[in-house]
């Protein structure tokens, strides 16, 4: 497998394209991360709390998951719990199967790339459609996605537009806007198509029974509303203890994953379709999947189960930053992957992916919640050489490695004969490139430098100088910098930081009083040519003067409400508010540290509204504005998730990086946002 692997690195480094493509992601991902981070003021005490709330969630991870399955019977799901791939596939198709689905779409979820459930629904005869855009490009090419957050990393937009033209007969161009538009219009058609919506979890609430999905494409938020039935595939690791902890966890996987201080779209599922609630699943199944991961608990690869799946470490990877993901022949690529494929997998299969690592450590810095991953690359090394049966000459070479190093007379030793030795040998650029055996090993995938004609040792002691020695320049005092008073004020004034926020991810902010608002919706979409909207229905005084006002000018407002049941009438109510222009919406509350607007399902709220027209046109009240999600949280926040069936927590327009890492606004969900915030 070792010997597979290298030749796959071979040929991985070799190609310019691919260098060209992973070169181009390393950048602009680690630049978004360093950015993102920096403006966090606590930011390592917030990964450290996180570390520690993921360690007592996995130390107690039975009493939480007894009191998440409990919560979740509460809240109405249907709780199947799946101890291997196999299990879970079959309930996944049994479902599916109950519903005389033919076409199920599917969210990004790599829980469903580990158990194969694409290949197990396809053998039953269903067509499953992956809906976001990097995972529709590689399910088109007929290849596994190669990076955990960005599945198609390793094209370039020349390779996607030669897909989408040999594949959906698109007229061969590289403009991104229009591969995307394209994507758009096909999977439009099979959401509305589809019996069944699958996703993964990102986190579950043991506390409330919550269940988390962050986005940015709006398909999740498809997945989980148009379709009559949604199953959730969820890791039984997968958890956090309570609201506040998922309050803790978002920005720090939000900023590790993309570098966004919030997704576009954050759904926070409490359960199915209300009595009143005019769309939405009618059931919701989750299946909670060990796969070996109870394994791992009290082992000394317990830490891995940490993970919260940002693909950060993949960013930061040396390793992964030449070779892409397809070179580790795993569903999980990249330091987090070496050390869980062969947990997962085996290590027979995937135990040298441990050596993949030059073991430097940018990992662990890059973990938002501190994963010492070189540590753990470390002891699966260990775990492999002694599951594994190594070439001779490897346990040749360190036994004669360990016994040098063990006494530091004879490490001293070989360095001084070892230097002369070094002049026998070429030099290419200063490098050996090629040893003697049992050396030769190591050279053949590797640069070795020659040895220092002084050691590091030697240099050390004569370069030390004693404290407060003459020469020695004082350490210069940094600067306090100046306070922003334009920053101050807006961090004292929620809604200014709410429309900072919102309009940095290319949101649009109109003030205007209550008595002001409803004529202004009208004039704005009367100026934009909307004739068509979907609309709320709820009968607070500001929707309902807004509506009126909308009529008036001629504006045809529809309030969705759609069929329960997986039938044709469903699908044909669907068909119908296709051609709605823009959708207006109230909000339940504001966010302003992120310039999100919580919305919640109920009467006369439908999701649709803010989902399917290109426009999303929004009401904010000023007073319902907090400082952050915590805030929110203990202002009545709660009481809000536990009484809907879903809240969504929206921040912009839709957008995706996921061809060539260009930025893109309006994917699945509307391509434009425009917020009345109302005094």
């Amino acid at each position: 497998m070792r010997s597979h692997f290298l030749r796959r690195a071979r040929r991985a480094i070799a190609d310019p394209a691919l260098q060209s493509a992973l070169d181009r992601n390393a950048e602009n991902r680690q630049n978004a991360w360093q950015q993102a981070f920096a403006l966090l003021s606590n930011g390592e005490a917030m990964r450290m709390q996180a570390h520690r709330v993921r360690e007592h969630t996995i130390e107690n991870l039975d009493s939480f998951l007894a009191q998440f399955s409990n919560q979740l019977l509460q809240n109405g799901w249907r709780v199947h719990r799946a101890a291997d791939a196999e299990a879970a596939c079959r309930i996944v198709m049994q479902i599916a199967s109950a519903h005389d689905a033919e076409v199920v779409t599917k969210s990004k979820s790599m829980l469903s790339e580990e158990i194969g459930l694409n290949h197990a629904l396809e053998r039953s005869g269903v067509r499953i459609v992956e809906t976001d855009l990097g995972e529709f490009i590689v399910q088109l090419r007929g290849e596994p996605p190669s990076h955990i957050i960005t599945p198609a990393v390793h094209l370039r937009r020349q390779e996607v537009a030669a897909t989408f033209h040999e594949k959906l007969g698109m007229p061969y161009s590289t403009d991104v806007e229009a591969m995307t538009a394209l994507a758009r219009r096909t999977l439009r058609q099979e959401f509305l198509q589809s019996a069944v919506g699958i996703t993964g979890v990102n986190f579950g609430v043991a506390e409330s029974g919550t269940l988390c999905l962050v986005t940015n494409e709006g398909n999740g938020r498809m997945v989980t509303t148009v379709p009559p039935v949604h199953i959730a595939l969820m890791g039984l690791e997968r958890l956090v203890p309570t609201l506040d902890d998922l309050a803790l966890m978002l920005p720090l996987l939000t900023r590790a994953a993309t570098g966004q201080v919030i997704s576009t779209y954050v759904s926070l599922i409490q359960g199915p379709r209300h009595a009143d609630d005019p769309d939405g699943p009618d059931e919701r199944h989750l299946i909670l999947i060990d796969n070996r991961r109870s394994s791992l608990i009290g082992s000394e690869m317990a830490e891995a189960l940490l993970c919260i799946r940002c693909g950060a470490c993949l960013n930061a990877c040396p390793v992964f930053r030449e070779l892409g993901g397809h070179v580790y022949r795993s569903v999980y690529p990249g330091p987090i992957g070496s050390v869980l494929s062969p947990a997962l997998f085996g290590v027979d299969a995937h135990g040298h992916l441990s050596k993949a690592s030059t073991l430097c450590g940018a990992c662990r810095e890059a973990c938002p919640v501190g994963i010492d991953l070189p540590t753990l690359l470390l002891r699966g090394r260990k775990s492999y050489v002694e599951s594994v049966r190594q070439p001779s000459f490897m346990r040749l070479a360190m036994k004669l490695y360990a016994w040098l190093m063990l006494m530091p007379r004879r490490y001293r030793l070989a360095q001084r004969l070892a230097r002369p030795l070094m002049r026998l040998l070429p030099l290419r650029e200063g490098w050996l490139r090629c040893l003697p055996p049992p050396f030769s090993a190591w050279t053949r995938s590797r640069h070795m430098p020659p040895f220092a004609a002084r050691p590091f040792r030697q240099r050390y002691q004569a370069a030390a100088m004693p404290a407060g020695h003459p020469g020695e320049a004082p350490e210069a005092a940094q600067p306090t910098p100046e306070p922003d008073p334009i920053q101050m004020m807006r961090e004292k004034d929620p809604p200014a930081r709410f429309e900072q926020e919102l309009t940095a991810v290319d949101g649009e902010i109109v003030r205007c009083s209550a008595e002001e608002a409803p004529a202004l919706v009208a004039e704005r979409m009367r100026q934009m040519g909307i004739t068509k909207m979907l609309a709320w229905g709820d009968q607070e005084p500001l929707m309902v003067a807004a509506l009126q006002a909308l009529k008036l000018a001629g504006v045809d407002c529809v309030q969705p409400d759609l069929p329960r049941g997986s039938n044709d009438e469903r699908r044909q109510a669907i068909a119908t508010l296709e051609d709605a222009q823009a959708g207006l919406t109230g909000a339940i509350a504001g966010i302003a540290d992120t310039g999100t607007m919580v919305l919640a399902d109920g009467a006369g709220r439908p999701s649709l509204a803010s989902l399917l027209p290109p426009i999303h046109v929004a009401l904010l009240p000023v007073d319902r504005i907090h400082a952050g999600m915590q805030a929110w949280l203990a202002a009545g926040g709660r009481d809000q998730i536990a009484n809907s069936s879903n809240v969504a927590l929206v921040t912009g327009p839709s957008r995706t990086a996921d061809i060539e890492m260009t930025l893109t606004i309006g994917v699945h969900g509307p391509g434009k946002v425009i917020v009345f915030l109302v005094e």
